[in-house]
């Protein structure tokens, strides 16, 4: 959420950050709403400053034996203006309120201005892997070698499900195992947190309420976690620590659960955009003069998950309109998958500045007093297109998956998925 006394005294550098994300929220709509707040907030206010000083005369008069008839019937009347101005500067917060929630991050200035498309290239690993023979896509691979079954997953759920059999469930926990060392090793702290969270932690990390629809609620109020984003960046909300305990680092496996409403139907067969999946998320937490530079650390440390499994892959950074809601900055790690001959996203890694924090009221102190925290996310790493881009890359000529040396031991041994024997 964006602070808004920045938004009173400088309104015209907001609005001029927000419009590099192609934002539609008006900040011209949003300082005259605050205004309306602010004058409805001053009436009332005065309203009860009237009360309080009839209340001192009615004691005064009370006191000294005098009539007080008509300082008690003004004070009814002022009483009842108060619960008029009180209804009406809950409604003018409201309104505004609605609007500051909905407003993204301020994009750093380093990050290129516009939609999409305007994306940056700023490294590339690795080349991509050449055939002697036409490769096949990982459904073809997956259905070919008995490990892979999307009918029963569908029938057992629906459409954007999966179901992974023998050796390719083995794969995925390898993976995740080796993601989970990998940052162990790195001396992050291992969470197991709540799969479902309460609305103020989805708030608290930008998730409510713009993107309620992409969220699977249950019917007593509780939210299946989209990323173990929400509930870890949250776990001191409301707190205020102590700044020689930063930084911090998390890292935590969790299923990831989103509706994708709408998006279902377009893309390639098999298991490319999902209701539910895997992931292991990294979550920092620092000083706001450190976040820069964590940032550039949590982005190497996505970058060598990949460059550990062999595979060709680019690191991108998004374009303004294409961040999230809560990111000043978004690096995006792409592996390539041969088979559909597309870059496929596996990790999104953002920079949140003080803006999740300022949601869930999250500080530190420090001589000067306390001040907001600086949350980064990122994902370390998410399993189904990362298993894509592995399955396509090491497949041989036979049909088989050549398994990474790295996750051999994950694997007792194996070194190559061949066909399953029913």
């Amino acid at each position: 959420m964006l602070d808004i006394d920045l938004i009173r005294k400088n309104p015209q550098f907001v609005k001029e950050n927000l419009a590099k994300r192609l934002c539609e929220i008006s900040i011209d709509e949003v300082v005259k709403s605050d205004l309306e707040w602010k004058k409805s907030k001053e009436l009332e206010d005065s309203l009860r400053k009237k009360r309080n000083d009839l209340t001192e005369e009615i004691k005064n008069a009370k006191m000294q034996k005098k009539p007080a008839e008509r300082l008690v019937d003004e004070a009814k009347q002022v009483a009842d203006k108060i619960i008029v101005a009180g209804e009406k500067t809950k409604e003018m917060a409201e309104k505004r309120n609605y609007l500051i929630e909905r407003l993204p991050n301020l994009i750093d200035n380093s990050v290129p201005e516009g939609p999409e498309e305007n994306f940056k290239i700023v490294k590339e690993w690795g080349k991509k892997p050449s055939f002697d023979f036409k490769p096949k896509q990982h459904h073809e691979l997956g259905q070919s070698l008995g490990i892979l079954d999307m009918p029963r997953a569908a029938k057992i759920a629906g459409a954007g499900f999966y179901m992974f059999r023998g050796p390719l469930a083995r794969l995925e926990w390898a993976l995740i195992n080796y993601f989970r060392d990998s940052h162990f090793k790195n001396g992050f702290e291992e969470i197991c947190p709540p799969f479902l969270v309460n609305s103020q932690t989805a708030f608290g990390t930008g998730n409510l309420p713009k993107f309620e629809k992409d969220l699977y609620k249950t019917i007593d109020g509780f939210y299946l976690i989209p990323t173990a984003e929400v509930p870890v960046t949250n776990i001191y909300a409301n707190e205020v620590l102590e700044e020689s305990e930063l930084p911090k680092r998390f890292y935590a496996y969790t299923p990831c659960y989103r509706t994708e409403a709408g998006r279902h139907g377009s893309e390639t067969p098999g298991f490319f955009r999902l209701h539910q999946f895997d992931k292991v998320e990294m979550v920092f937490l620092s000083k706001p003069e450190d976040s820069w530079k964590m940032h550039e650390e949590m982005l190497s440390f996505g970058e060598k998950l990949i460059e550990g499994l062999g595979l060709h892959y680019r690191t991108k950074m998004l374009a303004a309109g294409d961040c999230g809601i809560a990111s000043a900055k978004t690096y995006d790690l792409e592996v390539y998958a041969p088979g559909m001959d597309k870059y496929l996203e596996t990790s999104s890694i953002s920079n949140c500045t003080d803006f999740q924090a300022r949601r869930m009221n999250t500080k530190y102190k420090t001589k000067e007093g306390s001040k907001l925290i600086h949350t980064l996310n990122g994902s370390g790493l998410a399993t189904p297109r990362l298993m894509i881009a592995l399955m396509e890359t090491c497949q041989t000529k036979e049909g088989n998956i050549k398994v990474p040396e790295v996750l051999q031991k994950y694997m007792n041994g194996l070194k190559e998925i061949a066909p399953v024997k029913k």
